[in-house]
């Protein structure tokens, strides 16, 4: 119960110490141990190690929810403010003038989490929270096991499973990012591009809005140690996907438990490589997708899937 007030309320550490006539320091290793031990019993169940039949089921779901082919997610990151580390100089001070620590994330179509990365310092931009971090090792050296290409409406080439993401990340061959507003004035097809990557990728927006709308300790600056806050922020990720699944198979949406299995790790590795930006392969990628989208045979064959899908 005082772990639950706190995540819910965002109450001080003295105030609820008070009100339940503890000490504050058994306030804080409440809070410190309930929290990992949410994470560690409801990880494995709601946010399980992904796996190729995860991704395909993602891709699934953005097709016949936002009519997004290929697609295995949306990933963004958000800075949760925090008070100064002791000695930590300006590690932590990032871009927005306070202290933070990065909550890295990829969602799926109906706003739940598939993969975090919890811990990196609020200097760094979230490109390269994303370079340094285990989703993009494996991302890069292709252990990620996305689905296999398959074409595009329209299309006879086929074309990876990708992530969408905004201007902070680079273009790769399975990361899509929009083109720059000068590519974009005067040309249609660049921008229904653009606003067909926004549609997919204001899912991951909604689950940050979602999550520090439902725990309000995110509306307040941290006061309590840098592993603390870790535990906080993996056990409101997972409580987020808990109530999120409930509401998903409230509205008869169905889900396979069967890929709710495994462990995950999302500790920061280290990339060796990150000379992977702007390829060749990836400008053609993204081509592919843009002429998909404004093609009038891509338009036909979205209102047909949508048609049988049951969304018009």
């Amino acid at each position: 119960i005082i772990c639950f007030r706190y995540l819910a309320t965002g109450d001080m550490f003295k105030t609820i110490a008070a009100s339940y006539r503890m000490g504050e320091r058994t306030v804080s290793n409440i809070v410190s141990q309930v929290c990992d031990a949410l994470w560690l019993r409801l990880q494995p169940i709601y946010m399980p190690t992904p796996s190729k039949e995860l991704w395909e089921d993602v891709s699934l779901q953005f097709e016949r929810k936002w009519q997004l082919y290929n697609c295995v997610g949306a990933i963004d990151g958000k800075h949760i403010c925090i008070r100064k580390p002791i000695h930590s100089g300006s590690s932590f001070y990032n871009y927005k003038q306070y202290f933070s620590v990065v909550l890295m994330a990829t969602v799926d179509a109906h706003y739940r989490f598939t993969t975090i990365d919890v811990g990196s310092m609020g200097r760094f931009s979230d490109g390269n929270v994303f370079f340094n971090s285990r989703l993009g090792t494996m991302l890069h050296n292709g252990s990620l096991e996305l689905p296999d290409s398959k074409p595009l409406p329209g299309q006879n080439e086929v074309t990876p499973c990708v992530f969408f993401g905004d201007e902070a990340f680079p273009l790769m061959w399975n990361l899509m990012r929009p083109y720059p507003k000068l590519r974009v004035t005067n040309n249609f097809a660049n921008k229904v591009f653009n606003y067909r990557l926004s549609r997919g990728r204001q899912t991951v927006e909604c689950s940050f809005g979602i999550l520090s709308t439902r725990f309000r300790v995110y509306k307040r600056r941290f006061e309590c140690k840098l592993e603390t806050i870790d535990k906080i922020i993996k056990a409101t990720t997972v409580l987020h996907n808990y109530l999120r699944t409930k509401v998903v198979q409230s509205n008869s949406v169905e889900e396979d438990d069967e890929l709710m299995t495994a462990h995950s790790d999302s500790n920061l590795v280290p990339l060796q490589q990150n000379r992977i930006r702007g390829s060749r392969q990836a400008f053609l990628i993204r081509k592919k997708f843009k002429d998909c989208f404004s093609s009038a045979q891509g338009s036909v064959e979205w209102q047909r899937r949508a048609v049988e899908n049951g969304h018009y």
